[in-house]
């Protein structure tokens, strides 16, 4: 098989399942090397995203998980991934309601600009399951920087991102990407668990 026929068929699709697979039991076990897997698996879903789905927002999304990772990377780096001092912890209840809020208009404000941006220019797909894709993407975010903290809530925010994916990519006429967020919405219940354990063990 040929670079072309790799590219063409699924075996990208199955690469970056197989990386994202890795790279979340890793982070959900706390283990930092995750972070370097999730780089990888981000090239490869934007490029499927953006050529193969025509879905705007998740490619914006893959490839801006690349500094990312590298954020998640230094941050745990930094704190120590699994030290009693960087415990995984829940955010207050007034500062949890400020999240849901945030979420919801940058969910709306996120949606809108693809919206117009897709109208206006001229070398952008038009984006598919505008606002599916605009709540994964964005819910992605916050989840995202809510993991580099280690708070509790970046679990939440992935089972809506994980449900929504799966319904997405079957849409989209990819079972091998619904089955990987298939795997994800189980190991995000895992992580939850696992942190969960950490953090009453870290606090007794």
């Amino acid at each position: 098989m040929d670079l072309q026929e790799f590219l063409a068929g699924q075996a990208p699709e199955y690469l970056g399942t197989a990386l994202a697979v890795v790279s979340v039991v890793l982070i959900a076990r706390q283990n930092i090397l995750g972070w370097s897997l999730g780089i990888l698996w981000a090239i490869i879903s934007a490029w499927l995203a953006f050529t193969r789905w025509q879905l705007v927002s998740d490619g914006i999304l893959y490839v801006s998980y690349v500094p990312l990772q590298v954020y998640c990377w230094i941050s745990w780096h930094r704190h120590g991934s699994a030290q009693e001092a960087f415990r995984p912890t829940w955010l207050p209840r007034d500062r949890q309601m400020v999240l849901l809020f945030s979420a919801i208009a940058a969910v709306v404000l996120w949606g809108l600009g693809v919206k117009y941006l897709s109208q206006h220019l001229s070398w952008m797909t038009a984006p598919a399951l505008l606002w599916r894709d605009a709540t994964t993407t964005v819910l992605s975010y916050f989840a995202q920087f809510l993991q580099a903290k280690k708070r509790m809530e970046n679990w939440l925010g992935w089972v809506i991102v994980n449900l929504l994916g799966i319904h997405i990519y079957l849409l989209r006429g990819s079972p091998v990407y619904a089955a990987q967020y298939g795997f994800f919405l189980i190991l995000g219940l895992f992580g939850w668990w696992s942190w969960h354990r950490t953090g009453k063990e870290t606090a007794a």
